[in-house]
């Protein structure tokens, strides 16, 4: 996870929030490994999703609708 979000390099060090943002980082990660419309690298797609709002939109739709029904 530190190559492609450089996790070592972050400055966040105050209470919850190096905590908070490492399981943001996962998320992010788990749905970036899921979309599987744009074949490219971990690093292509984040920085595809950071540049264009509707892949951002497609892969949380993706995420979402392969996701497990809460009971």
């Amino acid at each position: 996870m530190d190559i492609t979000f450089h996790e070592n390099e972050c400055r966040i060090c105050s209470l919850h929030s190096p905590e908070n943002f490492a399981l943001l980082r996962c998320i992010a990660l788990n749905a970036l490994e899921r979309e599987s419309s744009f074949r490219r690298s971990i690093r292509q797609k984040s920085r595809r999703v950071a540049m264009n709002d509707d892949y951002m939109l497609f892969v949380l739709a993706a995420t979402l609708s392969n996701s497990v029904p809460l009971p």
